[in-house]
């Protein structure tokens, strides 16, 4: 996909975000609990949790990505990965 159209995209649906807040509220249960109830309680629970949940997921992926890459520079002789100036630990010219 163009870059300048999945920004395009990006744009619209922020704009349309911001100019109509009404289509993006969450339900009207949520905003008429009050702050000390159970439900409101436990609606909090549900949330933490399930950001818990995929923060890690993701963090499960983001940590067998590098593990892969750990393994294929062991596979392919480059036992010396260091820290370099363009931050992708290779030196310029070889991976």
């Amino acid at each position: 996909m163009n870059t300048t159209r999945v920004i395009r995209i990006v744009a619209i649906v922020v704009a349309v975000s911001v100019l109509t807040p009404a289509l993006t509220w969450a339900c009207p249960i949520c905003f008429g609990l009050e702050t000390g109830s159970d439900e409101s309680r436990s609606l909090n629970w549900a949330v933490f949790t399930l950001l818990g949940v995929t923060g890690g997921v993701l963090s499960g992926f983001v940590a067998f990505i590098f593990h892969l890459l750990k393994r294929s520079r062991q596979v392919l002789g480059n036992d010396d990965y260091k820290c370099s100036a363009d931050g992708w630990g290779h030196s310029r010219g070889r991976l």
